[in-house]
């Protein structure tokens, strides 16, 4: 009599970061941009959905589109009725992910913070850094960075020096925590005199350690109106498909 494999338990709650209004692509929210033919959110939190870890998605919006992003999310498929919301964002990204904290319900012992922008987000990639975070507590995906990088005076018209890249890499998301370390990165009484760009940094400045592990290619950022024909043409090449 062979038994059937164990469920893996729902540990992980997600706040996909969708609140800004990103200005460089013109009229149209990130959260609301088609790619091939669909809003980037409705994208992203479809492949959350599948995942078989996650049990609560909340995203974060613009506040003048928070009532079309709450509609669109009714139609995006959810047959295991896993908590799916939409609440408003912040003026800034950290505010924004507060508002997602504050608004998750289920006390599951795992928090994902991805940016709606990276429209290309895997199952794999979400499964290598869960794996790692809930090994070490907190983990994210990051590339080797390829490009010779050089840093430049205030008006960037002069190189002020070339910046040796052997270690460094370009982080990604989703980056995951324990929800209690990614509490206390967003704890009221630390220090916000410096603006964080993403939650790893926040961790980093309490000392916690953060695990690198590989991230994507694929996993690219949607910042400017051409790039969405080159994750267009990505999603066609691996065959990638939404629900």
């Amino acid at each position: 009599m062979t038994s059937n494999p164990p469920v893996p338990p729902r540990d992980l709650a997600v706040i996909l970061a969708g609140a800004g209004m990103g200005s460089r692509m013109g009229s149209t929210p990130k959260v609301l941009y088609p790619i091939l033919g669909r809003p980037a959110l409705l994208r992203v939190a479809a492949t959350f959905l599948d995942h078989p870890a996650v049990g609560e998605v909340i995203a974060v919006v613009p506040t003048e589109h928070e009532k079309e992003c709450r509609l669109a999310l009714g139609t995006v498929p959810n047959v295991d009725g896993i908590r799916l919301i939409a609440v408003r964002g912040g003026a800034t990204r950290e505010g924004s992910v507060g508002y997602g904290l504050g608004a998750l319900a289920m006390n599951l012992p795992f928090v994902a913070v991805h940016d709606v922008a990276r429209v290309l987000v895997s199952i794999q990639l979400i499964d290598r850094v869960l794996e790692a975070a809930r090994r070490s507590g907190a983990a994210i995906p990051a590339l080797p960075v390829v490009d010779t990088l050089k840093e430049v005076t205030h008006d960037g018209r002069h190189v002020v020096r070339s910046v040796p890249r052997n270690r460094l890499m370009a982080a990604q998301t989703p980056q995951i925590f324990s929800s209690d370390i990614l509490r206390k990165a967003y704890s009221p009484i630390r220090d916000l005199s410096r603006e964080a760009t993403d939650e790893s940094g926040l961790a980093e400045r309490l000392g916690i350690p953060v695990t690198v592990v590989e991230g994507e290619t694929t996993n690219m950022k949607l910042t400017y109106p051409q790039d969405v024909a080159v994750l267009e043409a990505v999603a066609k090449m691996v065959q990638w498909r939404s629900r």
